[in-house]
């Protein structure tokens, strides 16, 4: 939802008004997000997947503030911005999918 959300305002900067305040604001506040999926799949002894999902979001919002810091560096860079933040989404969605799949197993069986 989070990256839905930031897309909008994206598009708010970009087609409305040309401020990114907004925009840079919220990615400061949702950076914390991945760390805490990561901290709770160790104490919830989670599987490897759901650890390796998370890191690699995390990773992801590190890359998302890496292109946008170096964009006035090497414009190229910038440009994968926006694919960064495809992938973004749709990890987020496999692995909220992942969850959702395995919670309803386990409240088959459990």
């Amino acid at each position: 939802m989070t990256i839905a959300v930031q897309v909008f305002i994206a598009g708010m900067a970009l087609f409305v008004n040309a401020d990114w305040t907004a925009h840079t604001v919220f990615a400061r506040s949702f950076v914390i997000l991945p760390i805490v999926m990561i901290l709770v799949s160790f104490i919830g002894r989670l599987p490897v997947t759901y650890r390796l999902r998370s890191i690699q979001l995390l990773v992801m919002v590190i890359l998302m503030f890496v292109t946008a810091g170096l964009s006035s560096v090497v414009a190229i860079i910038s440009a994968l911005h926006p694919v960064i933040a495809v992938a973004m989404f749709s990890s987020a969605m496999t692995l909220a999918k992942l969850a959702a799949a395995d919670s309803g197993a386990q409240g088959a069986t459990g």
